[in-house]
């Protein structure tokens, strides 16, 4: 009976998403395209920040 016991918490155990490749997988896939996202919007910041900068630049030289 203890070895059922046991076996059927291990299972339950075992059921997280952590517990497979699968679940693993997916959530590296999520980490990496969430921090693709952050890396777009900073791109985007730093390409205003150039815009400006060079509008700026620009408006000196005149």
């Amino acid at each position: 009976m203890k070895t059922i016991i046991m076996m059927l918490l291990f299972m339950v155990v075992a059921c997280g998403k952590e517990s497979s490749p699968e679940g693993r997988s997916k959530i590296r896939d999520k980490n990496l395209q969430e921090q693709i996202d952050s890396l777009k919007l900073q791109n985007e910041e730093i390409k205003e920040d150039i815009r400006l900068i060079k509008k700026e630049l620009n408006m000196e030289k005149r």
